[in-house]
């Protein structure tokens, strides 16, 4: 069996009423499957939501106290198989389904996942870019960090 829940929709961050730990946590406890989604919309449930799979990966470390790769694994072969798409491999002869996003660990793509390629089926589908600005303090000269242009 899977459960899927909507991480933005508190499936996985305050605890419940009466002092018990959030469901997500006694789902996996109890040795459910759980899959997570970002289907959330602007909608009742959840007015600002973006349909943000990384979003609620993210929610499920920070709030649900997943490890990281656990949350990640929720939103993608986890939410893959609830579904019943296959398996996802990246090797020669299979469709290039995938999220490219910069980062060295999991948990840094999950708290710094604003610009991504998104490939489906070999193609890319989506493209997110975001530029990070610092001050023009003595640190972020030392540092080199980047800037962007002013035309």
């Amino acid at each position: 069996m899977t459960v899927v829940c909507l991480p933005q929709g508190n499936c996985a961050g305050v605890e419940r009423r009466g002092g018990g730990p959030a469901p997500v946590r006694l789902l996996r406890a109890a040795g459910v499957r759980v899959a997570a989604g970002s289907g959330a919309l602007r909608d009742v449930a959840n007015p600002v939501g973006r349909g943000d799979p990384l979003e609620a990966a993210y929610l499920l470390a920070s709030q649900g106290g997943m490890r990281a790769s656990d949350a990640y694994g929720t939103v993608s072969s986890a939410a893959r198989e609830a579904m019943g798409l296959p398996e996802v491999r990246v090797e020669a002869g299979f469709p290039a389904e995938l999220v490219a996003v910069r980062g060295e660990r999991i948990a840094g793509v999950l708290s710094l996942a604003y610009s991504r390629v998104v490939i489906h089926r070999g193609r890319v589908v989506a493209r997110t870019s975001a530029v990070r600005e610092y001050c023009d303090s003595a640190a972020a000269v030392a540092l080199g960090l980047p800037r962007q242009g002013r035309g």
